[in-house]
């Protein structure tokens, strides 16, 4: 029941942001979109930075297009700092509700299928450097690093930092490919999930090392 009321939060979020996203590529060849973003004033970005947080906060909703959707409603500079606020904001709620009240929140906010992946993680992050590469490794799951992160030592500031410094890049390129929407060709669209893909799985590879030399490695050989 509950992996059934997973798949069509899924498949309702991905409508509403399909929708949104098609919306804006048609008002942006007709030219319409900046008034009709002027109009809702401060509610506007108000509105996205709370759909970011919310991508990252309930782990099975998928937050890319909202970077891309940023860029083309309110420009390269405006559209960063909009989503990357989302961000850092969602990131945090997701380190201090596993901080606060531990492995039990998992289930209702990462998904039940992403739980042992969140508990696992927790013994590898034991300093700066393993969390680098497990962020390396997570870099298109944040949201799953962030509740590993409040139930790990780390700290919060450290946390936030090393997460600023990964969000930017990522969040950048986007953004500044929503801003050019109307320029550029679905192919290029293309190549960020190729290069994540890349990016992810050596960041896998080197946080598997630090996994086999864990507790957690050596108590699941035991077990077979």
């Amino acid at each position: 029941m509950k992996k059934n009321r997973s798949t069509l939060l899924e498949i309702v979020w991905f409508v509403v942001i399909l929708a949104i996203f098609i919306v804006s590529i048609i008002m942006i060849r007709s030219g319409e979109l900046q008034s009709q973003v002027q109009a809702f004033g401060i509610f506007a970005p108000l509105l996205v930075i709370i759909l970011k947080m919310t991508t990252l906060i309930i782990a099975p909703l998928g937050g890319t297009p909202l970077y891309i959707i940023s860029g083309a409603l309110f420009g390269s500079v405006k559209g960063l700092l909009i989503v990357f606020l989302g961000d850092i904001l969602g990131s945090s709620v997701c380190f201090f509700l596993s901080r606060k009240y531990g492995a039990r929140v998992l289930n209702f906010f990462a998904g039940s299928q992403n739980v042992e992946k969140v508990l696992k993680t927790v013994n590898i992050i034991s300093n700066t450097k393993s969390f680098i590469k497990a962020r390396v490794g997570f870099i298109s799951m944040p949201e799953l690093l962030s509740y590993a992160s409040g139930l790990s030592k780390i700290n919060f500031w450290t946390f936030t930092f090393i997460n600023a410094l990964f969000y930017l890049p990522f969040d950048f390129t986007l953004v500044f490919l929503g801003s050019r929407l109307a320029e550029f060709s679905a192919q290029y669209f293309l190549v960020i999930p190729f290069l994540v893909f890349l990016f992810a799985l050596s960041g896998f590879a080197m946080l598997y090392k630090d996994y086999e030399s864990s507790e957690e490695f050596l108590k699941d050989e035991k077990t077979k």
